[in-house]
């Protein structure tokens, strides 16, 4: 992905990493936090059970299961 990203030399996982933060820094939203997309966290629980429901067949095959609390607590940790 991130030579698909214009990293042609990319040759590691984390290189998609360093191009997605390159991205975020072009288009000026590298500064933005959920609370300024209107983000607020009594909202975690529903964006985790809409993930599961509408990509659900992606967190089965996902080598590393993660649950409804694991989702939230991704969310908790990023806000």
């Amino acid at each position: 992905m991130a030579r698909a990203m214009g990293f042609e030399n990319a040759d590691k996982p984390c290189d998609f990493i360093t191009a997605l933060e390159t991205l975020k820094e072009k288009c000026c939203v590298s500064d933005l936090k959920m609370p300024d997309y209107g983000i607020e966290q009594d909202e975690f629980k529903k964006m985790a059970l809409n993930a599961f429901e509408t990509m659900g067949r992606l967190f089965e095959n996902d080598r590393i299961q993660l649950n409804l609390n694991d989702c939230i607590d991704i969310y908790k940790k990023s806000f």
